[in-house]
């Protein structure tokens, strides 16, 4: 009994995860109406690629775009650093150091419930959910200092202060131009996908594979075609990074 595979859209490129979504669409149009309890969710899905295409328009015309892109993906790799150095902490034998990490992952995961998590939101939010966290670790300078966390911390405050200061100017660029906030956009389109894909693997897996196996097998070799684009940039980073060191 075959289910259609996981793919972690957010490794793709703008441009990338929006052809995934088209052909994605593309693909359930055709099988349409071979599949049985997720038709319902097909026009959501099409509005939410529409304004994924339109907002990718919108931020490509802006001459900011690719350092806005690169800003994002600093304070991306930031917070992730930051939290998954607190839970190596909780392994810490020291007590102290432990209580440290505890007092602050419980910061970010009470921002996280109650702001949503940074990095599943659109990029203002994150911006506004990132302020707020920082605010509410001010407290916690003795507990950083004791983790050996008080560089990571910087790094974030400083990350999410360049995106926010690359806005402020971006705005003031384009101030006329209706708003393109891809990862909101994003976020829409994938948790749409997820979705019906939740859906039909559901229904695979309670009433057998029979009314998707054509659907399954062409969303299969999709996605294992987006894997395969993948694990080809890795091998380029991982060589090149390679190179870099021996040159050093």
């Amino acid at each position: 009994m075959e289910t259609i595979k996981f793919i972690y859209l957010p490794q793709l490129h703008n441009g990338e995860n929006l052809n995934f979504h088209f052909e994605s669409l593309e693909q359930m149009d055709r099988a349409n109406p071979a599949l049985p309890g997720v038709a319902e969710q097909i026009p959501a899905y099409r509005a939410a690629c529409e304004e994924l295409k339109r907002s990718i328009d919108v931020f490509s015309s802006s001459e900011l775009s690719a350092e806005s892109t690169r800003l994002d993906l600093l304070r991306d790799r930031a917070y992730s650093a930051l939290k998954a150095f607190l839970k190596v902490c909780l392994n810490d034998d020291d007590e102290a150091k432990f209580e440290a990490a505890e007092r602050i992952l419980a910061i970010l995961r009470n921002t996280e419930q109650e702001l949503g998590h940074p990095l599943h939101v659109g990029l203002a939010k994150e911006s506004v959910i990132l302020t707020s966290l920082l605010r509410n670790l001010e407290p916690c300078s003795e507990d950083f200092e004791r983790i050996g966390a008080t560089g990571r911390l910087k790094r974030l405050e400083d990350a999410n202060q360049a995106y926010v200061d690359l806005q402020f100017e971006r705005y003031l660029e384009k101030s006329n131009k209706p708003s393109g906030d891809v990862k909101a956009a994003r976020a829409v389109a994938d948790a749409a996908y997820r979705a019906i894909i939740d859906r039909i693997n559901a229904q695979i897996l309670l009433n057998g594979d029979e009314a998707f196996a054509p659907y399954v097998k062409l969303q299969n070799t999709l996605i294992e075609n987006c894997k395969h684009l993948l694990a080809q940039r890795r091998g380029r980073a991982g060589k090149k990074d390679a190179e870099q060191t021996e040159t050093k």
